[in-house]
């Protein structure tokens, strides 16, 4: 099973987040490294078509 991957550095609602995972991409870790300052990290089973 081959993975892609997407890093996110604004800062999402409900509605983002859950339109994100209407496309298949789960969330797998949110890492503040200043405050205020979000980086939200998703991935996916890669398509057929991508590889």
């Amino acid at each position: 099973m081959q993975w892609e991957y997407l890093t996110v550095q604004t800062t999402l609602d409900d509605g983002e987040l859950g339109k994100l995972g209407a496309e298949g991409w789960e969330l797998v870790a949110v890492v503040s490294p200043a405050h205020f300052v979000l980086h939200y990290f998703f991935k996916r089973q890669m398509r057929s078509d991508a590889r």
